[in-house]
Parts: C-alpha cells; sequence; structure tokens
C-alpha cells in the first residue's frame, strides 16, 4: 500500500570544515515522497519526473533553508526547482527502502557551482553537503542525515453527534414498529 512520507534533512556544518567560523551551524529542511514505486529491496531513487531506465517517479517536495550566497547572511529557503538540472534532478536515493542520502546541485549562474569554486552548493555521496558563498571567498563542508518523520496516527472514527444518535434510534424503531405491525397484518 502506497503511502505519502515525510522527513528531515539535517547538515552539521562543523567548525573544522569551514573557512569562517561564522557559518558553521546546524541547517535544516524537509522532504516528502510517495513510495509506490519502490520494491525495498536494494538500492534505488526516486525523482520528481518519470525517471528514466533506473529512477523512479516519487519525490514530491525538497525545501532546505541555507544561506543566499551573495552575502552568507540571509536565510533562505530552496527547493528542488532550484537544483542545476531539474526536473532530471534532484534525486533520493534508497537502501533497502530507508532514504540514504540527496543528490542535488544549486547553481546559480550556471558557472559551475561548488565544483567551479563559485556560488553554490551541493549533496553529494556519501551524504556530505558542499557549500560555496561569497564568489568563492566562504566554503565548506558538513555531515548530512536524514529522518522519517513519525506516521501520523491511524485516524478514529468520531462519536457521532446527539441529533445523528437520535435519528438512528428513531429510524431502529420505526423499522420495527414497521416490521411488527406487517406480522400483525399477515
Amino acid at each position: 500500500m502506497a503511502a505519502t512520507i515525510t522527513g528531515t534533512i539535517k547538515v552539521n556544518v562543523d567548525l573544522a570544515y569551514v573557512t569562517d567560523p561564522k557559518f558553521a551551524g546546524v541547517y535544516t529542511g524537509d522532504f516528502s515522497y510517495d513510495d509506490t514505486h519502490l520494491t525495498k529491496v536494494g538500492e534505488e531513487f526516486l525523482v520528481m519526473n518519470d525517471g528514466d531506465y533506473q529512477a523512479r517517479p516519487g519525490l514530491l517536495s525538497l525545501n532546505f533553508r541555507f544561506l543566499d550566497f551573495a552575502t552568507g547572511l540571509t536565510p533562505v529557503t530552496y527547493t528542488a526547482s532550484d537544483d542545476f538540472n531539474f526536473p532530471d534532478n534532484p534525486v533520493l536515493f534508497f537502501e533497502n527502502g530507508i532514504p540514504s542520502q540527496f543528490g542535488m546541485q544549486v547553481a546559480p549562474g550556471n558557472d559551475g557551482g561548488v565544483w567551479g569554486g563559485n556560488n553554490g552548493f551541493m549533496f553529494v555521496d556519501p551524504g556530505t553537503f558542499k557549500f560555496v558563498l561569497r564568489n568563492g571567498a566562504i566554503g565548506g563542508e558538513g555531515g548530512v542525515t536524514l529522518e522519517i518523520n513519525e506516521s501520523p496516527p491511524t485516524a478514529v472514527p468520531e462519536n457521532a453527534s446527539p441529533l445523528a444518535s437520535l435519528l438512528a434510534f428513531l429510524g431502529l424503531g420505526a423499522a420495527h414498529l414497521w416490521r411488527k405491525s406487517k406480522k400483525a397484518n399477515e
């Protein structure tokens, strides 16, 4: 049975892996996916579109809150459509049905992003986040953790309103009287 599953992205940028300590810290985001097309066996991955011969559709959303590239001061929410290769990316990887990492590259201006030493960020294997800000003046990396949010509790039917209960009781009573009168007429 398919379900929409939500999760949280947590990136921990350690002081040891950043060129300016002001940019160390924890950055977060969220994602959701539909597990309809997952076999939950081995390595698989989901994308937002129809995918190719290996990818399966099912990634529904990705939001990651990080810093603006020009100053590194203003928090910005980046979405899946900010990926350099959207709509074929981002990619959510799974190991036996459990999300293990994202593949995503945000490279504004198409100038190579992190690989070119220019503004951008990326989620890469194995569970690493790399970024470059202020046109290459600031850079760093951190570890990525993906967590699945708890499933919402199963819906419990609410008790019927007093009016509905009264109507049901009267309906049952009317059916009982009708049957009783039908037997008396026979």
